[in-house]
Protein backbone atom coordinates (compact mmCIF):
# COMPACT_ATOMS: atom_id res chain seq x y z
CA UNK A 1 0.00 0.00 0.00
CA UNK A 2 1.56 3.24 -1.08
CA UNK A 3 1.49 6.36 1.58
CA UNK A 4 2.24 9.92 0.95
CA UNK A 5 4.86 11.61 3.02
CA UNK A 6 3.70 15.15 4.73
CA UNK A 7 4.37 17.66 3.13
CA UNK A 8 7.01 19.90 4.77
CA UNK A 9 6.87 17.26 7.28
CA UNK A 10 11.04 16.99 7.22
CA UNK A 11 11.89 20.54 6.84
CA UNK A 12 11.76 23.17 9.73
CA UNK A 13 9.74 23.21 13.12
CA UNK A 14 8.20 26.51 11.36
CA UNK A 15 6.87 24.63 8.48
CA UNK A 16 4.99 22.94 10.70
CA UNK A 17 3.33 25.82 12.36
CA UNK A 18 -0.47 25.83 12.07
CA UNK A 19 -1.03 27.36 8.53
CA UNK A 20 -3.43 30.03 6.67
CA UNK A 21 -7.35 30.92 7.49
CA UNK A 22 -9.33 31.92 7.52
CA UNK A 23 -9.33 31.46 3.50
CA UNK A 24 -12.32 33.53 1.65
CA UNK A 25 -13.95 32.36 -1.87
CA UNK A 26 -16.63 32.32 -3.79
CA UNK A 27 -18.18 30.07 -6.28
CA UNK A 28 -16.77 29.99 -9.37
CA UNK A 29 -19.94 28.76 -11.02
CA UNK A 30 -23.40 29.30 -10.44
CA UNK A 31 -26.69 27.84 -11.91
CA UNK A 32 -29.83 26.29 -11.12
CA UNK A 33 -30.59 23.02 -12.35
CA UNK A 34 -33.66 21.71 -14.74
CA UNK A 35 -35.59 18.83 -12.23
CA UNK A 36 -33.82 15.91 -11.13
CA UNK A 37 -37.12 14.36 -12.58
CA UNK A 38 -36.53 15.96 -15.78
CA UNK A 39 -32.78 14.96 -16.47
CA UNK A 40 -33.78 11.08 -15.15
CA UNK A 41 -35.73 10.71 -17.96
CA UNK A 42 -33.38 12.11 -20.51
CA UNK A 43 -30.97 8.39 -20.41
CA UNK A 44 -28.14 9.63 -19.06
CA UNK A 45 -27.18 7.61 -16.80
CA UNK A 46 -23.83 5.24 -17.17
CA UNK A 47 -22.33 3.16 -14.46
CA UNK A 48 -19.52 2.36 -16.58
CA UNK A 49 -19.01 6.38 -17.32
CA UNK A 50 -15.83 6.74 -15.50
CA UNK A 51 -13.03 4.40 -13.31
CA UNK A 52 -12.67 5.70 -9.86
CA UNK A 53 -8.87 6.60 -9.21
CA UNK A 54 -9.30 5.42 -5.52
CA UNK A 55 -8.59 1.96 -6.03
CA UNK A 56 -5.81 2.29 -3.77
CA UNK A 57 -6.06 3.98 -0.64
CA UNK A 58 -3.09 6.77 -1.70
CA UNK A 59 -4.75 9.47 -0.27
CA UNK A 60 -3.10 9.07 3.47
CA UNK A 61 -0.43 10.41 5.63
CA UNK A 62 2.62 8.76 7.12
CA UNK A 63 2.68 8.79 10.77
CA UNK A 64 5.56 10.54 11.96
CA UNK A 65 8.75 8.77 14.24
CA UNK A 66 9.53 9.90 17.57
CA UNK A 67 12.58 12.30 16.35
CA UNK A 68 9.89 14.06 13.46
CA UNK A 69 7.79 14.28 16.71
CA UNK A 70 10.55 16.12 18.41
CA UNK A 71 11.10 18.20 15.50
CA UNK A 72 7.57 19.57 15.19
CA UNK A 73 6.78 20.08 18.92
CA UNK A 74 8.49 23.45 19.15
CA UNK A 75 5.88 24.59 16.65
CA UNK A 76 2.90 22.48 17.67
CA UNK A 77 0.33 23.99 19.58
CA UNK A 78 -0.83 22.70 23.06
CA UNK A 79 -4.76 22.09 24.37
CA UNK A 80 -6.00 24.54 26.33
CA UNK A 81 -8.25 22.23 28.12
CA UNK A 82 -7.58 18.29 28.76
CA UNK A 83 -10.05 16.36 29.82
CA UNK A 84 -9.39 12.69 31.14
CA UNK A 85 -10.82 10.09 28.86
CA UNK A 86 -9.76 7.53 31.22
CA UNK A 87 -9.55 3.44 30.05
CA UNK A 88 -12.04 2.64 27.66
CA UNK A 89 -14.69 -0.24 28.49
CA UNK A 90 -14.57 -3.03 27.04
CA UNK A 91 -17.49 -5.26 26.00
CA UNK A 92 -16.80 -8.89 25.76
CA UNK A 93 -20.46 -10.51 26.04
CA UNK A 94 -24.09 -9.20 24.93
CA UNK A 95 -25.84 -7.52 27.38
CA UNK A 96 -29.22 -8.33 26.66
CA UNK A 97 -31.20 -9.30 23.59
CA UNK A 98 -32.23 -6.17 21.39
CA UNK A 99 -35.17 -5.93 22.07
CA UNK A 100 -36.58 -5.03 18.37
CA UNK A 101 -36.52 -6.49 15.09
CA UNK A 102 -35.29 -4.29 12.01
CA UNK A 103 -37.66 -2.64 9.82
CA UNK A 104 -37.12 -1.61 6.20
CA UNK A 105 -34.21 -4.07 4.64
CA UNK A 106 -33.41 -3.60 1.03
CA UNK A 107 -31.58 -4.34 -1.97
CA UNK A 108 -29.01 -0.93 -3.21
CA UNK A 109 -26.74 0.35 -5.91
CA UNK A 110 -24.14 -2.22 -6.65
CA UNK A 111 -23.94 -5.75 -8.40
CA UNK A 112 -27.78 -6.03 -7.45
CA UNK A 113 -29.18 -3.57 -9.09
CA UNK A 114 -29.76 -3.96 -12.76
CA UNK A 115 -28.05 -2.03 -15.10
CA UNK A 116 -25.73 -0.92 -12.70
CA UNK A 117 -21.82 -2.17 -13.19
CA UNK A 118 -18.89 -1.54 -10.95
CA UNK A 119 -16.18 0.77 -11.74
CA UNK A 120 -13.97 1.22 -8.89
CA UNK A 121 -13.77 0.01 -5.19
CA UNK A 122 -14.66 1.28 -2.40
CA UNK A 123 -17.72 2.26 -2.67
CA UNK A 124 -18.22 5.45 -0.49
CA UNK A 125 -21.18 4.38 0.82
CA UNK A 126 -23.62 7.45 2.41
CA UNK A 127 -26.72 8.25 2.30
CA UNK A 128 -29.77 10.92 3.23
CA UNK A 129 -33.32 10.60 4.59
CA UNK A 130 -36.20 13.00 4.42
CA UNK A 131 -40.06 12.59 5.52
CA UNK A 132 -40.58 10.51 2.37
CA UNK A 133 -37.43 10.05 -0.04
CA UNK A 134 -33.86 8.24 0.80
CA UNK A 135 -31.56 9.56 -1.31
CA UNK A 136 -28.19 7.08 -1.45
CA UNK A 137 -24.75 7.68 -3.58
CA UNK A 138 -22.30 5.42 -4.22
CA UNK A 139 -18.94 6.23 -6.05
CA UNK A 140 -19.93 8.55 -8.89
CA UNK A 141 -23.45 7.82 -9.13
CA UNK A 142 -26.70 8.23 -6.90
CA UNK A 143 -30.32 7.18 -6.45
CA UNK A 144 -34.06 8.13 -5.04
CA UNK A 145 -35.77 5.69 -3.05
CA UNK A 146 -39.41 5.73 -1.90
CA UNK A 147 -38.79 4.10 2.25
CA UNK A 148 -40.39 0.87 1.14
CA UNK A 149 -36.95 0.85 -1.54
CA UNK A 150 -38.64 1.56 -4.90
CA UNK A 151 -36.50 3.58 -7.01
CA UNK A 152 -37.74 7.01 -7.90
CA UNK A 153 -35.62 7.92 -10.61
CA UNK A 154 -36.38 6.96 -14.21
CA UNK A 155 -34.30 3.68 -16.00
CA UNK A 156 -32.34 2.34 -14.76
CA UNK A 157 -33.40 4.00 -11.46
CA UNK A 158 -30.01 6.02 -10.40
CA UNK A 159 -27.97 8.77 -11.77
CA UNK A 160 -24.18 9.66 -12.88
CA UNK A 161 -23.47 12.19 -10.11
CA UNK A 162 -22.28 14.62 -12.26
CA UNK A 163 -25.84 15.16 -14.60
CA UNK A 164 -27.15 17.68 -11.04
CA UNK A 165 -24.42 20.19 -12.03
CA UNK A 166 -25.24 20.08 -16.16
CA UNK A 167 -26.46 23.67 -15.82
CA UNK A 168 -23.27 25.15 -14.84
CA UNK A 169 -20.82 26.46 -17.85
CA UNK A 170 -19.32 23.98 -20.64
CA UNK A 171 -15.62 24.87 -19.04
CA UNK A 172 -17.52 23.73 -15.57
CA UNK A 173 -15.34 20.52 -14.18
CA UNK A 174 -18.83 19.80 -12.01
CA UNK A 175 -20.34 19.57 -15.54
CA UNK A 176 -17.49 17.69 -16.96
CA UNK A 177 -16.32 15.10 -14.49
CA UNK A 178 -18.02 12.47 -12.54
CA UNK A 179 -14.99 11.60 -9.73
CA UNK A 180 -17.64 10.63 -6.88
CA UNK A 181 -16.12 11.26 -2.59
CA UNK A 182 -20.12 11.79 -2.46
CA UNK A 183 -21.80 13.60 0.13
CA UNK A 184 -25.54 13.14 1.01
CA UNK A 185 -27.12 15.38 3.93
CA UNK A 186 -31.07 16.53 4.33
CA UNK A 187 -31.27 19.55 5.77
CA UNK A 188 -33.84 18.98 8.71
CA UNK A 189 -34.21 22.81 9.74
CA UNK A 190 -35.11 24.05 6.24
CA UNK A 191 -36.39 20.70 4.46
CA UNK A 192 -33.71 20.96 1.82
CA UNK A 193 -31.22 18.02 0.20
CA UNK A 194 -27.52 18.99 0.14
CA UNK A 195 -25.52 16.45 -2.47
CA UNK A 196 -21.61 16.73 -2.98
CA UNK A 197 -18.74 15.81 -4.69
CA UNK A 198 -15.35 16.68 -5.62
CA UNK A 199 -13.83 17.49 -9.29
CA UNK A 200 -10.93 17.52 -11.56
CA UNK A 201 -9.61 16.11 -15.36
CA UNK A 202 -7.33 13.25 -15.72
CA UNK A 203 -5.50 11.70 -13.04
CA UNK A 204 -5.81 12.21 -9.53
CA UNK A 205 -3.03 14.27 -9.68
CA UNK A 206 -3.98 16.64 -12.32
CA UNK A 207 -5.15 20.01 -11.24
CA UNK A 208 -6.94 22.27 -10.83
CA UNK A 209 -9.45 20.73 -8.12
CA UNK A 210 -12.89 21.74 -7.59
CA UNK A 211 -15.77 20.69 -4.64
CA UNK A 212 -19.45 20.19 -6.34
CA UNK A 213 -22.43 21.41 -3.63
CA UNK A 214 -25.99 21.25 -4.99
CA UNK A 215 -28.63 22.57 -2.41
CA UNK A 216 -32.49 21.54 -3.18
CA UNK A 217 -35.13 23.92 -4.12
CA UNK A 218 -38.07 22.10 -1.73
CA UNK A 219 -38.15 18.99 -0.02
CA UNK A 220 -38.34 16.89 -3.03
CA UNK A 221 -35.17 15.06 -3.95
CA UNK A 222 -36.50 15.13 -7.76
CA UNK A 223 -36.85 18.60 -7.59
CA UNK A 224 -34.73 21.81 -8.95
CA UNK A 225 -31.23 22.52 -7.11
CA UNK A 226 -29.12 25.92 -6.78
CA UNK A 227 -25.77 24.36 -7.95
CA UNK A 228 -22.09 25.69 -6.56
CA UNK A 229 -18.98 25.09 -8.07
CA UNK A 230 -15.79 26.05 -5.32
CA UNK A 231 -12.22 25.48 -6.77
CA UNK A 232 -9.49 24.86 -4.73
CA UNK A 233 -6.68 25.31 -7.03
CA UNK A 234 -3.65 22.92 -7.01
CA UNK A 235 -4.86 21.14 -3.98
CA UNK A 236 -7.13 18.14 -4.16
CA UNK A 237 -10.00 18.27 -1.18
CA UNK A 238 -10.26 14.61 -0.87
CA UNK A 239 -12.29 12.40 1.64
CA UNK A 240 -14.98 15.04 2.53
CA UNK A 241 -17.54 14.93 5.17
CA UNK A 242 -20.54 17.35 5.84
CA UNK A 243 -22.11 18.82 9.01
CA UNK A 244 -25.51 20.54 9.10
CA UNK A 245 -25.81 23.42 11.36
CA UNK A 246 -28.14 26.50 11.69
CA UNK A 247 -25.46 28.99 10.57
CA UNK A 248 -23.48 26.83 7.86
CA UNK A 249 -22.90 23.50 6.14
CA UNK A 250 -19.58 22.87 7.32
CA UNK A 251 -17.15 20.49 4.69
CA UNK A 252 -13.85 19.12 6.12
CA UNK A 253 -11.15 17.60 3.73
CA UNK A 254 -7.55 16.58 3.63
CA UNK A 255 -5.55 18.59 1.22
CA UNK A 256 -3.23 17.10 -1.03
CA UNK A 257 -1.23 19.50 -3.30
CA UNK A 258 -1.41 18.08 -7.04
CA UNK A 259 -3.01 15.09 -5.56
CA UNK A 260 -0.10 13.80 -4.15
CA UNK A 261 1.93 15.85 -1.11
CA UNK A 262 -0.72 16.00 2.07
CA UNK A 263 -1.22 20.11 2.62
CA UNK A 264 -3.78 20.08 5.65
CA UNK A 265 -6.71 19.34 6.95
CA UNK A 266 -8.72 22.07 6.08
CA UNK A 267 -12.34 22.82 7.61
CA UNK A 268 -14.84 25.30 5.37
CA UNK A 269 -18.15 27.17 6.45
CA UNK A 270 -20.49 27.70 3.30
CA UNK A 271 -22.94 30.52 4.25
CA UNK A 272 -25.88 28.26 4.68
CA UNK A 273 -28.76 30.57 4.44
CA UNK A 274 -27.48 32.13 0.76
CA UNK A 275 -27.17 28.76 -0.59
CA UNK A 276 -30.83 28.02 0.62
CA UNK A 277 -31.62 31.35 -1.07
CA UNK A 278 -30.40 30.28 -4.50
CA UNK A 279 -27.50 33.68 -3.86
CA UNK A 280 -24.89 33.54 -6.91
CA UNK A 281 -21.93 33.92 -4.49
CA UNK A 282 -22.32 32.05 -0.99
CA UNK A 283 -18.87 33.15 1.09
CA UNK A 284 -16.62 29.98 1.97
CA UNK A 285 -14.71 30.31 4.94
CA UNK A 286 -12.24 28.20 5.84
CA UNK A 287 -9.27 27.34 8.24
CA UNK A 288 -6.37 24.83 7.05
CA UNK A 289 -3.67 23.00 9.75
CA UNK A 290 -0.74 20.81 8.57
CA UNK A 291 -0.95 18.96 11.99
CA UNK A 292 -4.71 17.78 11.85
CA UNK A 293 -5.93 15.43 9.67
CA UNK A 294 -10.00 14.59 8.87
CA UNK A 295 -11.60 16.87 11.14
CA UNK A 296 -15.32 15.84 11.57
CA UNK A 297 -17.54 18.70 11.88
CA UNK A 298 -20.92 18.04 14.17
CA UNK A 299 -23.88 17.54 12.34
CA UNK A 300 -27.24 18.24 13.95
CA UNK A 301 -29.95 15.69 14.92
CA UNK A 302 -33.42 16.38 16.00
CA UNK A 303 -35.25 19.57 16.32
CA UNK A 304 -33.63 21.52 19.88
CA UNK A 305 -30.99 23.97 18.21
CA UNK A 306 -27.79 24.33 19.81
CA UNK A 307 -27.46 27.00 22.27
CA UNK A 308 -27.44 30.21 20.38
CA UNK A 309 -24.67 31.60 18.91
CA UNK A 310 -23.07 28.06 19.39
CA UNK A 311 -19.73 27.31 17.36
CA UNK A 312 -19.72 23.96 15.35
CA UNK A 313 -17.45 21.40 17.13
CA UNK A 314 -15.00 19.34 14.91
CA UNK A 315 -13.11 16.16 16.23
CA UNK A 316 -9.63 15.27 15.46
CA UNK A 317 -7.31 12.86 16.74
CA UNK A 318 -3.76 13.46 16.99
CA UNK A 319 -2.32 9.90 15.65
CA UNK A 320 -0.51 10.45 12.57
CA UNK A 321 1.33 13.07 14.55
CA UNK A 322 2.02 11.60 17.54
CA UNK A 323 4.81 8.48 17.51
CA UNK A 324 3.32 6.22 19.97
CA UNK A 325 0.53 5.75 22.30
CA UNK A 326 -1.19 7.98 24.48
CA UNK A 327 -2.75 9.88 22.18
CA UNK A 328 -5.82 12.52 22.52
CA UNK A 329 -9.16 13.37 20.47
CA UNK A 330 -9.06 17.31 19.88
CA UNK A 331 -12.41 19.13 20.03
CA UNK A 332 -11.86 22.44 17.81
CA UNK A 333 -14.76 24.83 17.50
CA UNK A 334 -15.49 26.52 14.49
CA UNK A 335 -17.87 30.12 14.37
CA UNK A 336 -17.74 31.78 10.48
CA UNK A 337 -18.45 35.40 10.01
CA UNK A 338 -19.99 35.16 6.39
CA UNK A 339 -20.37 38.84 6.90
CA UNK A 340 -16.90 40.04 8.28
CA UNK A 341 -14.72 36.84 7.31
CA UNK A 342 -11.78 37.53 8.95
CA UNK A 343 -13.55 37.83 12.38
CA UNK A 344 -14.70 34.12 11.74
CA UNK A 345 -12.57 31.59 14.64
CA UNK A 346 -11.47 28.06 14.77
CA UNK A 347 -10.21 26.97 18.36
CA UNK A 348 -11.27 25.88 21.71
CA UNK A 349 -14.25 28.12 21.93
CA UNK A 350 -12.61 29.07 25.41
CA UNK A 351 -10.91 32.51 24.26
CA UNK A 352 -7.66 30.11 22.85
CA UNK A 353 -5.73 31.13 20.12
CA UNK A 354 -6.51 29.97 16.73
CA UNK A 355 -6.22 26.51 15.92
CA UNK A 356 -6.28 25.50 19.53
CA UNK A 357 -8.28 22.71 21.30
CA UNK A 358 -9.76 20.83 23.94
CA UNK A 359 -7.90 17.29 24.11
CA UNK A 360 -9.72 14.30 25.54
CA UNK A 361 -6.71 12.04 26.45
CA UNK A 362 -7.10 8.44 25.73
CA UNK A 363 -5.18 5.63 27.50
CA UNK A 364 -1.87 4.24 26.68
CA UNK A 365 -3.45 0.65 25.50
CA UNK A 366 -5.25 2.57 22.87
CA UNK A 367 -4.53 1.99 19.31
CA UNK A 368 -5.11 2.52 15.91
CA UNK A 369 -6.71 -0.52 14.69
CA UNK A 370 -4.35 -3.53 12.64
CA UNK A 371 -1.73 -3.00 16.00
CA UNK A 372 -1.59 0.99 15.38
CA UNK A 373 -1.00 1.16 11.58
CA UNK A 374 -4.77 1.83 10.49
CA UNK A 375 -4.51 -0.11 7.55
CA UNK A 376 -5.31 -3.52 6.22
CA UNK A 377 -6.08 -6.80 9.09
CA UNK A 378 -9.35 -7.72 8.97
CA UNK A 379 -9.79 -11.48 8.06
CA UNK A 380 -12.31 -12.92 6.12
CA UNK A 381 -12.61 -17.19 5.04
CA UNK A 382 -11.04 -18.82 2.33
CA UNK A 383 -8.57 -16.12 1.26
CA UNK A 384 -5.15 -14.35 2.79
CA UNK A 385 -6.51 -10.99 1.90
CA UNK A 386 -7.02 -8.43 4.47
CA UNK A 387 -9.74 -5.66 4.19
CA UNK A 388 -8.52 -1.88 5.39
CA UNK A 389 -9.79 -0.27 8.24
CA UNK A 390 -9.26 3.76 7.57
CA UNK A 391 -8.29 3.61 11.37
CA UNK A 392 -6.24 6.86 11.24
CA UNK A 393 -9.60 8.50 11.54
CA UNK A 394 -12.78 9.10 13.30
CA UNK A 395 -15.84 7.75 11.05
CA UNK A 396 -19.00 9.64 10.15
CA UNK A 397 -20.79 11.40 11.38
CA UNK A 398 -19.84 12.86 14.36
CA UNK A 399 -23.59 13.31 15.57
CA UNK A 400 -24.74 16.42 17.76
CA UNK A 401 -27.73 16.37 19.77
CA UNK A 402 -29.58 19.02 22.13
CA UNK A 403 -31.37 17.16 24.84
CA UNK A 404 -32.20 19.81 26.41
CA UNK A 405 -30.70 19.06 30.29
CA UNK A 406 -27.30 18.41 28.05
CA UNK A 407 -25.87 18.09 24.43
CA UNK A 408 -23.60 15.44 23.31
CA UNK A 409 -21.55 14.46 20.75
CA UNK A 410 -21.64 10.99 19.56
CA UNK A 411 -18.95 8.66 17.15
CA UNK A 412 -17.00 5.77 16.07
CA UNK A 413 -14.00 4.92 15.14
CA UNK A 414 -11.90 1.55 14.05
CA UNK A 415 -8.52 0.73 17.16
CA UNK A 416 -6.64 -2.19 18.50
CA UNK A 417 -7.29 -3.22 21.65
CA UNK A 418 -5.51 -6.48 21.61
CA UNK A 419 -2.05 -5.00 21.86
CA UNK A 420 -1.46 -5.90 18.02
CA UNK A 421 -1.36 -9.90 18.71
CA UNK A 422 -3.04 -11.06 16.65
CA UNK A 423 -3.44 -7.63 14.80
CA UNK A 424 -7.13 -6.57 14.85
CA UNK A 425 -9.97 -4.01 14.31
CA UNK A 426 -12.62 -3.48 17.22
CA UNK A 427 -15.31 -0.65 16.63
CA UNK A 428 -14.91 1.95 19.83
CA UNK A 429 -17.97 4.39 20.39
CA UNK A 430 -17.84 8.04 22.08
CA UNK A 431 -20.65 9.95 23.47
CA UNK A 432 -18.90 12.92 24.56
CA UNK A 433 -21.21 15.30 26.86
CA UNK A 434 -21.38 19.29 26.97
CA UNK A 435 -19.12 19.66 24.09
CA UNK A 436 -19.45 23.49 23.76
CA UNK A 437 -19.03 23.89 27.59
CA UNK A 438 -16.36 24.47 29.81
CA UNK A 439 -16.16 21.50 31.44
CA UNK A 440 -16.98 18.85 28.76
CA UNK A 441 -16.78 14.97 29.58
CA UNK A 442 -16.52 11.91 28.47
CA UNK A 443 -19.60 10.11 29.53
CA UNK A 444 -19.39 7.07 27.81
CA UNK A 445 -15.80 5.74 25.62
CA UNK A 446 -16.00 1.70 24.88
CA UNK A 447 -14.89 -0.81 22.60
CA UNK A 448 -17.57 -3.54 21.43
CA UNK A 449 -16.02 -7.18 21.37
CA UNK A 450 -18.78 -9.29 22.01
CA UNK A 451 -16.47 -12.33 20.65
CA UNK A 452 -13.04 -13.35 20.24
CA UNK A 453 -12.94 -14.03 16.47
CA UNK A 454 -14.64 -11.58 14.71
CA UNK A 455 -14.07 -7.53 13.77
CA UNK A 456 -16.21 -4.74 13.52
CA UNK A 457 -15.03 -1.58 11.91
CA UNK A 458 -16.62 0.63 9.17
CA UNK A 459 -19.06 2.14 11.75
CA UNK A 460 -21.08 5.08 12.08
CA UNK A 461 -23.90 5.95 14.70
CA UNK A 462 -27.33 7.94 15.76
CA UNK A 463 -29.20 8.87 18.44
CA UNK A 464 -33.29 8.99 18.54
CA UNK A 465 -34.93 11.86 20.34
CA UNK A 466 -34.51 9.72 23.38
CA UNK A 467 -31.22 9.03 23.19
CA UNK A 468 -31.41 5.87 22.59
CA UNK A 469 -28.26 4.80 20.41
CA UNK A 470 -27.79 2.50 17.47
CA UNK A 471 -24.92 1.54 15.31
CA UNK A 472 -24.32 0.08 12.42
CA UNK A 473 -20.96 -1.54 11.20
CA UNK A 474 -19.37 -4.09 8.72
CA UNK A 475 -17.73 -7.26 10.63
CA UNK A 476 -15.75 -10.55 9.42
CA UNK A 477 -13.70 -12.98 10.44
CA UNK A 478 -12.11 -16.01 9.73
CA UNK A 479 -15.47 -17.87 9.33
CA UNK A 480 -17.25 -15.20 8.85
CA UNK A 481 -18.12 -13.64 5.29
CA UNK A 482 -17.78 -9.62 5.42
CA UNK A 483 -21.24 -8.90 6.48
CA UNK A 484 -23.36 -5.85 7.80
CA UNK A 485 -24.88 -5.51 11.77
CA UNK A 486 -26.72 -3.31 13.63
CA UNK A 487 -26.06 -3.02 17.36
CA UNK A 488 -27.71 -0.63 19.44
CA UNK A 489 -28.89 0.81 23.49
CA UNK A 490 -31.80 2.40 25.46
CA UNK A 491 -30.67 5.51 27.31
CA UNK A 492 -31.15 4.06 30.77
CA UNK A 493 -28.97 0.81 29.87
CA UNK A 494 -26.16 0.17 32.08
CA UNK A 495 -23.22 2.70 30.30
CA UNK A 496 -20.89 1.87 27.61
CA UNK A 497 -22.85 -1.85 26.97
CA UNK A 498 -24.68 -2.11 23.72
CA UNK A 499 -27.18 -5.29 23.25
CA UNK A 500 -27.05 -8.17 20.82
CA UNK A 501 -26.67 -7.49 17.04
CA UNK A 502 -29.61 -7.58 14.18
CA UNK A 503 -27.76 -8.97 10.61
CA UNK A 504 -28.90 -6.84 8.28
CA UNK A 505 -27.21 -8.66 5.37
CA UNK A 506 -24.97 -11.96 5.59
CA UNK A 507 -22.22 -11.87 3.25
CA UNK A 508 -21.42 -15.10 0.91
CA UNK A 509 -18.45 -14.12 -0.31
CA UNK A 510 -15.01 -12.66 0.10
CA UNK A 511 -12.73 -10.05 -1.41
CA UNK A 512 -10.42 -11.79 -3.07
CA UNK A 513 -7.15 -10.56 -5.65
CA UNK A 514 -5.47 -7.91 -3.86
CA UNK A 515 -8.18 -5.48 -3.35
CA UNK A 516 -8.00 -4.42 0.69
CA UNK A 517 -10.42 -0.92 0.22
CA UNK A 518 -13.61 -1.60 2.01
CA UNK A 519 -16.04 1.00 1.94
CA UNK A 520 -14.15 3.91 3.01
CA UNK A 521 -17.52 5.29 4.88
CA UNK A 522 -21.12 3.90 5.80
CA UNK A 523 -23.73 6.15 7.42
CA UNK A 524 -26.60 6.34 10.04
CA UNK A 525 -28.90 9.22 10.14
CA UNK A 526 -32.32 9.39 11.76
CA UNK A 527 -35.80 9.78 10.33
CA UNK A 528 -37.07 13.20 10.86
CA UNK A 529 -40.69 11.75 10.33
CA UNK A 530 -40.29 10.49 13.92
CA UNK A 531 -36.95 11.37 15.20
CA UNK A 532 -37.13 7.21 16.38
CA UNK A 533 -36.38 5.87 12.89
CA UNK A 534 -32.63 4.66 12.36
CA UNK A 535 -31.40 3.99 8.52
CA UNK A 536 -27.93 2.88 7.87
CA UNK A 537 -26.38 1.86 4.38
CA UNK A 538 -22.75 0.64 3.72
CA UNK A 539 -21.53 -2.34 1.29
CA UNK A 540 -21.39 -6.14 2.00
CA UNK A 541 -20.02 -9.12 -0.69
CA UNK A 542 -22.14 -11.56 -2.08
CA UNK A 543 -19.64 -14.34 -3.89
CA UNK A 544 -15.43 -14.07 -3.69
CA UNK A 545 -14.71 -11.66 -5.93
CA UNK A 546 -13.10 -8.32 -6.92
CA UNK A 547 -15.46 -5.34 -8.10
CA UNK A 548 -18.75 -6.67 -6.84
CA UNK A 549 -19.78 -5.23 -4.00
CA UNK A 550 -23.74 -5.16 -3.18
CA UNK A 551 -24.97 -2.63 -0.45
CA UNK A 552 -27.95 -2.56 1.51
CA UNK A 553 -30.56 0.17 3.00
CA UNK A 554 -31.91 -0.89 5.93
CA UNK A 555 -34.23 0.52 9.49
CA UNK A 556 -34.33 -0.30 12.60
CA UNK A 557 -36.42 1.94 15.81
CA UNK A 558 -36.96 0.78 19.31
CA UNK A 559 -40.85 -0.10 19.78
CA UNK A 560 -40.86 2.46 22.76
CA UNK A 561 -39.63 5.64 21.00
CA UNK A 562 -42.90 7.78 20.80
Amino acid sequence: MRTLVLLSLLTTTAAMAQVSGPLVTTPVNSALTETLAVISNMGMSDALAVREFRVERSHEITKVTAEQQALMSAASIAPSLSVPANAPYTQTAIYQPLGSSLGTNFEALGVGTPGFGITGAPPDTTLGVSATQIVQWVNSQFAVYNKAGTPLLAAPGFLNGNQIWQALPLASMCRATNRGDPLVQYDKLANRWILSQFAFTGGGGTPPYSQCIAVSQTDNALGAYNLYEYSFGNDLPDYGKLGVWPDAYYITYNMFNLGANFSGGRACAYDRAAMLAGAANPVSVCFNSTDRFSFLPADLDGTTLPPAGAPNPHISWNWAFTATAPYAMQVTKFKPNFVTPAMSTFDDGLGGAPFSFVAFNMDASTFASCNDNGNNCVSQPGTAQKLDTLGSRQMYRNVYRNFGSHDALLFTQAVDMTGGNPSKATMRWWEIRNPNSGAPVVFQNSNFMPDATNERWMSSAAFDKHGNIAIGYSIAGPSTFPSIRISARKKNDPKNLLRSEATVVAGTGSQTTGLARWGDYSTMQIDPVDDCTFWFTTQYIGANGTFNWRTRIASFRFPSCV
